[in-house]
């Protein structure tokens, strides 16, 4: 065993006694009684799956007021050795220390570090208040897992001391092994489903806001499910060293902003593709979500110093100008921005055939004759590559809503945004052909964006073919729009490579060759009320249910109240098991699964891209064809779970 003297030398900053045992007179049936304000909360002791030596430990708040740390230690019994602490805790909120050779969690934010590393055998901790008053300790590990790297866990409800009935091993997947670094709660952390996260090149990681249903997994392949995407986008954004680029449909995530800012205040070379399309002034929440992106945007312009125009801006541009929103200077100063936005220069352009005028935030790809396209398209990209290695794409926007559903949600961790699905890629291929559709709208490689030679939407040609990359075992086809034709690429694999089964959770469908390319798989023929069922399945959920142009209402062998050209009412004879969904908010998926956990090829089709002819040769947006049986088992899972609260039967035909 080591002396104290070893351990001080080995331990320097918080422990003087390395204890394996429990001291006389502090037996687990006379624990500490403290105060609870704050607890020792988890314990990686046996470190992570990255290394052993990137140790953590988590304080928690379980009460209903937020706790000063300003003063408070965790200290070794004599005093010998002391890691002071600082900031804040807000109620149910984490404080997080790592070792400070290991600093990064992925989808965690880490509020400090240490020196050392702790002895896997056991050591004593004690959390000191202000007051130099004892508030919480541990004195050995009384679970945690050195082979699995799952941790030392605080168990619910909360008991002062460090009795063995206090803690619990983690059961509960996080990147580097088991664990819940980070939440609020291990009640609420388990409602996280994070099963695998693979880091080497060519992984792909598919994640899900909602639930899944794990027990149609093939053999070790779970979905991640009930995932914060947020936290997934900036645990990557956290690594990246040389560029991000990044395309932004919409934006009110603060957290997302402040790390682009951030990014840019390291030196990291941020380029922003926003888009410019502004809502219907009756819509007055898309209304209020418009000016809360245009308050984001200009905090990355001004960047971490506040002050446009200097080295560490974010570098904006769009398909049509962007200006500032200066109609409300109490809102802008809860942004952190002036009560005026002075410093960014009044312009007058003319935009479509009308001159406006404004602060211009972010210039917009521009005529021979200097004047401007109109913002009547959609930049309805939300892709980010990072370091040239990394692609993010997903369904989800980068709003309050699409995660979280409100603010109120937001503070409480609560994932009751619209339901989406996102992924990940690891290939300097991919994010090459990524970053060659972005610098097309960019309108060049450089650091500043080149108005003329800018291209969106249609001008950027049609005809364009996709791009197919191998990544190990898997095979992906890259679409972009609008010019490489996806949704009647969709309906041609669709009648040539669908056997079995297809499966669809969509926004909004209304291209009626698809619709009609999926009626004869089901019922052989293509006409009005015509055809006689085979043995191929169709199970779908559609979030617009009623409008007139969805191929919800082909389906359901109704009479639309209007049709035309690219709409044609095509009543399918027998009705499929289709549902509108049953969700908190709207069902955002924009993705179908071929022949799921067959024997023929699975595939999915995911994306961006609504099924439409706008999405297809108007709005910018990307699709990717995913062949792989172990990703479209996971899209099965979270289908089956998303159908089923929709009202279908799984054990239907």
């Amino acid at each position: 065993m080591l002396c104290c003297s070893a351990i001080r030398r080995l331990f320097p900053w918080m422990f003087c006694a390395y204890l394996s045992l429990a001291l006389p007179g502090q037996a687990e049936s006379a624990p500490f009684k403290g105060s609870l304000q704050v607890v020792i909360h988890e314990i990686a002791w046996m470190g992570t799956t990255a290394s052993a030596d990137q140790q953590w430990l988590e304080l928690y708040n379980p009460g209903d007021d937020a706790v000063s740390l300003e003063g408070w230690k965790i200290r070794c019994r004599d005093d010998a050795f002391v890691k002071e602490l600082s900031g804040a805790i807000a109620p149910g909120d984490s404080y997080l220390l790592i070792q400070e050779k290991h600093p990064d969690l992925p989808g965690v934010p880490v509020q400090d570090t240490f020196t050392g590393t702790w002895s896997t055998e056991g050591q004593r901790m004690l959390l000191m208040d202000d007051r130099n008053q004892l508030v919480d300790m541990v004195d050995r590990w009384y679970a945690g897992d050195e082979q699995t790297r799952a941790t030392m866990q605080r168990v619910y409800p909360y008991r002062a001391g460090y009795v063995s009935g206090s803690w619990d091993t983690s059961r509960v997947r996080y990147d580097y092994g088991y664990g819940t670094p980070g939440f609020r709660d291990t009640t609420r952390a388990s409602k996280q489903q994070l099963h695998a996260v693979y880091h080497a090149p060519d992984a792909i990681n598919v994640y899900f806001n909602r639930s899944a249903l794990t027990e149609f997994a093939s053999e070790g392949n779970e979905a991640n499910h009930m995932i914060n995407m947020e936290e997934r986008i900036l645990s990557r954004l956290r690594q990246a060293t040389n560029t991000i680029d990044i395309t932004i449909y919409e934006l009110n995530l603060s957290g997302l902003t402040d790390m682009l800012i951030r990014k840019a205040a390291e030196g990291v070379r941020v380029r922003v593709v926003a888009d410019s399309k502004e809502p219907n002034p009756e819509d007055e929440d898309r209304v209020k979500r418009w000016e809360d992106a245009r308050l984001a945007l200009e905090r990355l312009a001004r960047g971490a110093d506040g002050v446009p125009g200097t080295d560490d801006d974010v570098i904006l541009f769009a398909n049509s100008p962007i200006f500032a929103f200066e109609g409300d200077a109490d809102r802008r100063q809860a942004m952190g921005l002036p009560a005026q936005a002075r410093d960014f220069p009044r312009v007058s352009p003319v935009i479509a055939i009308t001159e406006i005028s404004g602060r211009l935030l972010a210039e917009g790809e521009r005529r021979k004759d200097q004047t401007y396209y109109g913002p009547g398209t959609q930049m309805h990209n939300k892709f980010i590559i990072i370091d040239d290695q990394w692609v993010w794409t997903s369904s989800m926007n980068f709003t309050i809503t699409d995660l979280y559903g409100s603010e109120a949600n937001k503070r409480l961790g609560i994932l009751d945004g619209n339901t989406n699905n996102g992924l990940e890629i690891h290939s300097p291929e991919v994010a090459a052909l990524y970053r060659a559709e972005f610098e097309q709208m960019w309108g060049g490689s450089g650091d500043r964006p080149e108005p003329e030679k800018a291209r969106f939407s249609g001008r950027k040609g049609m005809g364009r073919e996709p791009h197919r990359v191998e990544l190990g075992a898997r095979t992906l086809d890259i679409y972009f729009s609008p010019g490489y034709n996806v949704v009647p690429a969709m309906s041609r694999y669709v009648e040539e490579h669908a056997k079995e089964k297809v499966y669809f959770a969509i926004f909004a469908w209304s291209d009626y060759a698809l619709d009609r390319a999926l009626k004869k798989k089901w019922e052989t023929k293509g006409g009005d009320l015509e055809g006689e069922r085979t043995d191929f399945m169709v199970r779908g959920v559609f979030e617009f249910w009623d409008e007139w142009w969805s191929a919800a209402i082909n389906m359901t062998g109704r009479t639309a109240s209007e049709t035309s050209e690219n709409n044609p009412n095509i009543r399918w004879k027998h009705r499929p098991p289709v549902f509108r969904p049953n969700e908190v908010r709207r069902m955002h998926h924009k993705y179908m699964i071929i022949d799921g956990d067959t024997r023929h090829n699975p595939t999915v089709i995911t994306g961006s891209a609504n099924w439409s002819n706008n999405a297809n040769s108007i709005n910018d947006e990307n699709s990717l064809f995913i062949y792989c049986d172990l990703i479209a088992n996971q899209y099965v899972q979270e289908f089956y779970a998303l159908y089923q609260r929709a009202g279908g039967d799984l054990d239907s035909k």
